[in-house]
């Protein structure tokens, strides 16, 4: 068991990183016009403490997946307790300190085989991109095993990939956003899972040293299910290779008037 309290601060470091800059985690009075009551926590900063929280050093089993939920926002300036599910090997959860409510939910489970699927678009980042990311990351999460620190560039990748706003889908229905950023000013976002499939030899340390030449991202199709009058609820993958070591990662967002609730 450990407590974890965020602050604005937390919240300009990982937005530094991955360039999340969602106006639920910085900007009270919009969080008021959109029915909300305080500044959230990003929910992938939580994630990476949780994630840390049931990581093995080593695992036998080829591929592990990370299931997950992201039920209630965290806020600012709170306490909340994070404690591993004794039911379930792997698994933890944080909680506020005196309800006991559930507000994120995290798994790690066996898997056989890495999800494959066709590629839409590719982008590739270099080393000196990679060192400054590095950089930045140190701070989050000073002992990253290595699928953390993919993770959360995967994360980073998927919020400002452009091409995904491009993909006829989503085109149809966001057709006046342009960047993640215009999509983010025009319509509240929040993301309710997350599944990450990875090599289990990405549980090794992640060493500063080791570091690319560069590093290729493939984001996959998006899924879409909604509309913005009634809420959308939209799925974006990504995946990448680290050293002969596969990791892929799908965020789901809602976006619209369910996102607000």
């Amino acid at each position: 068991m450990m407590s974890l309290l965020y602050t604005l601060d937390d919240a300009h470091r990982w937005a530094a990183f991955s360039g999340d800059y969602n106006p639920v985690h910085f900007d009270e009075a919009w969080v008021k016009t959109q029915g909300g009551t305080a500044l959230s926590v990003h929910g992938m900063r939580a994630l990476l403490d949780i994630k840390r929280a049931i990581s093995p050093a080593v695992d036998s089993a080829p591929f592990l997946r990370c299931t997950a939920r992201l039920r209630r926002p965290l806020l600012h300036d709170t306490t909340y307790i994070l404690t591993h599910e004794g039911a379930k090997k792997g698994a933890a959860v944080i909680t506020d300190v005196l309800a006991g409510h559930v507000f994120l939910s995290c798994q790690l489970t066996p898997e056989t085989r890495f999800p494959t699927a066709t590629t839409e678009s590719r982008c590739l980042l270099d080393n000196p991109t990679l060192v400054a990311l590095q950089e930045k990351f140190r701070p989050l999460l000073p002992t990253a095993q290595q699928w953390h620190f993919l993770d959360a560039l995967l994360f980073r990748h998927l919020i400002q990939d452009d091409s995904l706003l491009r993909q006829d889908a989503i085109a149809a229905m966001l057709p006046h956003c342009a960047s993640f950023a215009s999509l983010l000013s025009r319509y509240p976002v929040v993301q309710t899972h997350q599944e990450v499939v990875f090599d289990s030899q990405l549980l090794a340390p992640w060493r500063e040293d080791a570091l690319p030449v560069s590093l290729e991202i493939h984001t996959l199709p998006a899924l879409l299910v909604g509309d913005l009058q009634h809420g959308a609820i939209v799925r974006i993958v990504a995946q990448t290779r680290y050293q002969h070591h596969d990791i892929s990662s799908a965020i789901t967002l809602k976006v619209g008037p369910t996102a607000a609730q």
